[in-house]
């Protein structure tokens, strides 16, 4: 991993004081929330995000795209590339993805193992080596004019050794972060043959 810069951290105004509350915006095609969890595991940065999109796409048109690893780098915020790889003892599936970053860090390169799915409705998918830890469960729902999809996923610096990606996961609190969430799931929808579809439906 490429060595932190010598300045000092500047306090970003957007960035979420971790008090335990979560941040939720609304509006376009879902509600993104996230959450710095305030009793951080050996004092280590950690984040939690979920989310649901609503879109007119099928269930299974979504469920193909969304257990295709390599369609990830298109919809998922910040994935650059993906190299699908032989999955370790239970895991499913697995891939090596690539993470872009700003100078002065190196790309981050973790492995996501697929651990457990249902189809066409539950993906388990858990971040098996590199400086994150974590895990995940993505969801696809009937929905009215199409479908609904939400995520919970949980991540977490492993050691000390990987302080410097705290301020990586901090920038999901900012509005462009929260933004980029909700545009995964524009892009999730096109992909899948359908058009993003406002948060809640029609009463």
């Amino acid at each position: 991993m490429g060595a932190p810069s010598g300045d000092a951290e500047v306090a970003d105004p957007e960035a979420v004081p971790c008090d335990g509350d979560n941040v939720e915006v609304a509006g376009g095609a879902g509600a993104v929330s996230v959450r710095l969890p305030c009793e951080e595991v050996g004092g280590m940065g950690a984040i939690e995000i979920q989310g649901c999109w609503r879109s007119t796409a099928g269930v299974h048109e979504v469920w193909a795209v969304l257990t295709d690893l390599t369609t990830w780098p298109d919809w998922w915020p910040a994935i650059s590339e993906v190299e699908v790889v032989e999955p370790r003892g239970s895991a499913l599936a697995a891939a090596r993805l690539t993470f872009s970053t700003r100078p002065p860090l190196r790309p981050l390169v973790t492995t996501l193992e697929v651990v457990d799915q249902t189809a066409p409705s539950r993906l388990d998918v858990l971040v098996a080596d590199g400086p994150l830890g974590g895990h995940g469960v993505f969801t696809v729902d009937e929905d009215p004019e199409g479908s609904r999809s939400c995520y919970d996923v949980s991540l977490s610096v492993r050691s000390l050794l990987f302080r410097p990606l705290e301020p990586i996961l901090r920038s999901g609190t900012r509005t462009s972060g929260r933004a980029r969430l909700e545009r995964a799931g524009e892009d999730l929808a096109r992909l899948a043959g359908g058009e993003p579809l406002p948060q809640h439906a029609p009463g």
